[in-house]
């Protein structure tokens, strides 16, 4: 288990982030092009036959864009967030793709308890990262509470052996214009390992494209400090070097 440098955790605006950041119907089709997306598309083919009728929760959601990706393909979709407006703005963009979310405010750590042993899939992507110490196994068992026996989790998180990524968060960290408070990316061995100790039989880890992590931290962000779009994020696949992704997607089954 790794040592943390920081024994406090730090509180993030998120509100204002979701007030500045445009919200783009766009951001889902760059989501269904991510291996992170396609791992999912095939474990629940395997697992479940398929996305109609599935019951999904996407905890920490934000708006949402895995849930809505699974809800266009046929899935019941429960949005969870502290965010009231993260969970208007993820109705907003449900809609523009002819679905609807089911939304509930709430906090990961105080769960609704009917909503607990409901569903078939539960993930979140960027939220166990925020919290330290005890707090992350915490996490992890909040997503299994949420499926059923043999359900599945899917925790979506940064790759602490991302070099990109993890240049690009020292800079800004230094700077002082990191926005998003605590974020401590995980390694798949303490990701594997909290997992267990949640209750849970992890599979294999999935890595993103380091191809588009080099892209994404780098050079958009470049482009974006000059004031120009960003290019398109290119999502080949370099299996060795994969394991560098800023992506880390742990499977989890509820035993």
């Amino acid at each position: 288990m790794c040592r943390y440098s920081r024994d406090v955790e730090r509180a993030a605006d998120w509100d204002a982030q979701w007030r500045a950041e445009p919200l783009e119907p766009a951001a889902a089709q760059a989501e269904e092009r991510t291996p992170r997306w396609r791992a999912q598309e095939r474990l629940v083919r395997e697992r479940f036959g398929g996305f109609d009728g599935l019951n999904a929760v996407e905890v920490g959601s934000g708006r949402g864009l895995n849930g809505l990706l699974y809800a266009v393909r046929g899935a019941e979709v429960t949005l969870v967030d502290s965010s009231r407006l993260a969970l208007e703005q993820a109705a907003e963009l449900f809609a523009a793709f002819g679905a609807e979310p089911r939304t509930v405010e709430a906090d990961l750590f105080a769960l609704p308890a009917g909503l607990k042993g409901r569903f078939e899939v539960a993930m979140s992507f960027g939220v166990c990262e925020h919290f330290l110490q005890e707090r992350r196994l915490a996490a992890i068992k909040a997503h299994l509470e949420l499926v059923r026996p043999g359900g599945l989790a899917l925790l979506g998180v940064p790759n602490r052996h991302a070099p990109a990524y993890r240049l690009w968060l020292a800079t800004l960290k230094r700077r002082g214009t990191w926005p998003l408070g605590t974020e401590e990316p995980f390694s798949s061995t303490e990701l594997v390992a909290l997992a267990r100790a949640a209750g849970g039989e992890p599979l294999e880890p999935v890595y993103g494209s380091f191809v588009a992590s080099l892209v994404d931290h780098g050079l958009n962000q470049a482009l974006y400090k000059l004031g120009r779009r960003g290019v398109r994020v290119p999502q080949v696949r370099v299996p060795v070097l994969d394991r560098f992704a800023y992506e880390l997607l742990l499977p989890v089954v509820r035993r």
